[in-house]
């Protein structure tokens, strides 16, 4: 009963925090969460932890956390260090793929070509690589890979509902496929990296034109 109240909590603050309806620094009380969403704090408190290992929410006591920004600093760390990983993840991943797991990689290409809610996106594209990376049979490196883009989410989120233009995660996608498919794990290495390079590159100008400084505070100008 705790762990099923606590992932509703988890999943209505996460999307309520995505979507930019608590803005960064918004305090998140245990009391009154538990009386919002009409549950004991036990399962707020497990749903603040859960948050808080995505990203989203720094625990600053016993009792409450605030929601946190998005900055610079912590988008090119995350990157840098999933180009460093999930690359060479997938290329291992490559020759054990089976024809379930190409399936189950093709029906994941399919849901993001046709998802109209950003959740559902980012769910399947977590799902695509996904079928790559655990084949890979590097039990330590898959639990890094998944860690990461746990954390990167909320970029991504950022991407696809505000920044748009998302075309070109697609057609790195197909690439993707078709390199894994054709059993070229050289190619599918390179096109990983690639891909993740590009969506850095997107999410970083986008913070850098809005006036996001590296530690999240987002500067206003004088005539703000």
């Amino acid at each position: 009963m705790t762990d099923t109240a606590a992932t509703r909590v988890a999943d209505a603050l996460r999307e309520v925090i995505l979507d930019g309806q608590l803005a960064p620094g918004s305090p998140l009380s245990q009391v009154r969460l538990a009386e919002q969403y009409g549950v004991s704090r036990i399962p707020v408190r497990d749903a603040l932890q859960v948050l808080s290992a995505e990203g989203l929410v720094d625990l600053v006591s016993g009792a409450t956390a605030v929601v946190r920004g998005m900055s610079i600093d912590e988008l090119q760390e995350l990157y840098e260090m999933r180009v460093a990983i999930e690359p060479v993840a997938t290329r291992l991943g490559v020759p054990n793929m089976g024809r379930a797991a190409h399936l189950r990689m093709r029906q994941q290409f399919d849901v993001m070509e046709t998802a109209t809610e950003a959740r559902t996106w980012l769910q399947a594209n977590a799902a695509f690589h996904a079928c790559v990376y655990m084949q890979a049979n590097r039990p330590r490196m898959v639990e890094l890979v998944e860690r990461l883009r746990k954390l990167v989410d909320r970029y991504l989120h950022l991407h696809l509902k505000v920044i748009g233009h998302t075309g070109h995660l697609q057609e790195e996608h197909a690439r993707i496929l078709e390199a894994v498919e054709r059993g070229d794990a050289a190619e599918a290495e390179a096109v990983t990296r690639t891909h993740l390079e590009t969506s850095h590159e997107f999410i970083l100008r986008y913070l850098l034109e809005n006036a996001v400084s590296p530690d999240g505070v987002k500067v206003t100008s004088p005539q703000d």
